[in-house]
């Protein structure tokens, strides 16, 4: 075990190398090292691991992942090579397994862990004892199968300190746990889906649409010649047999306007 003075020494000197490198004086180095380091330690539990508030989908790979292997610690390497791909979103990640007690602090599994190993009843059975107690504290608040999502969001803030985007995610995941576990929610809020969310599903839809209309425009400028007069267009499709039904219907619209031009004049 590293004592405190120890540990302090070797911040001093790791601050002192790197600002040799960096050019930066070894006292900032060294106050931004001992910040990461704290921040490091909280994250593993050193204050109170608040619920999480990320992606449903980190959390049905992690199953799918224990029920068909048995790992025997989730460091932070494995989760961002298996399960979260970025640093700093498998830390909130681990947190939350933290949160429902799946993991201890050094990332070892739990024996509720290894009881979600198992499939079908005896999952869901031995997942909702997962969320009721990780939960514990907001089933005694709130009554969740008659709650609206406001109701948990406003828990979230007060109970944890986070803030309105924050708490909507956290409420959504809840949500997700809950449905995943088959214990009764109020349908609101079995359907709640953060703001945050909302826009980034719009956001990619509206991507797609334009993406595709941007691939019907390619096409049709390939597969298209266009003729313009003033502000008359006609778009012609490039193969023969289009071009010369194409210029029949032309011929016939001229036929046609010079009869008429020719009828006013009389």
């Amino acid at each position: 075990m590293v004592n405190k003075s120890k540990e302090e020494d070797i911040q001093r000197k790791l601050a002192e190398q790197l600002s040799e490198k960096a050019k930066i004086s070894p006292e900032k180095i060294q106050e931004g090292v001992t910040k990461f380091i704290r921040s490091s330690q909280e994250s593993l539990g050193g204050t109170e691991v608040k619920p999480p508030y990320r992606r449903p989908l980190w959390y049905d790979r992690f199953l799918n992942l224990i029920q068909q292997r048995s790992i025997n610690q989730f460091s932070l390497t494995f989760i961002k090579l298996n399960i979260v791909p970025v640093v700093s979103e498998a830390y909130k990640f681990r947190n939350g397994l933290l949160f429902l007690d799946l993991i201890d602090k050094k990332g070892n599994p739990t024996p509720k862990l290894e009881k979600l190993r198992v499939t079908g009843d005896a999952f869901t059975k031995n997942f909702a004892i997962v969320i009721w107690e990780a939960y514990s504290d907001l089933f005694k608040t709130i009554v969740v199968d008659s709650a609206i999502p406001e109701n948990v969001i406003n828990y979230m803030i007060e109970r944890y300190g986070y803030s309105r985007p924050l708490a909507e995610e956290a409420t959504a995941l809840f949500a997700y746990f809950c449905n995943k576990a088959k214990i009764l929610i109020s349908s609101e809020l079995a359907s709640f889906r953060p703001k945050t969310e909302r826009k980034e599903k719009e956001k990619k839809v509206r991507k797609r649409v334009e993406k595709r209309e941007a691939e019907i425009e390619s096409e049709y400028d390939e597969s298209f010649a266009t003729l313009k007069y003033n502000d008359f267009i006609f778009a012609v499709k490039k193969d023969l047999s289009a071009i010369e039904f194409a210029r029949s219907q032309v011929n016939s619209l001229l036929d046609y306007l010079t009869d008429k031009l020719r009828k006013e004049k009389t």
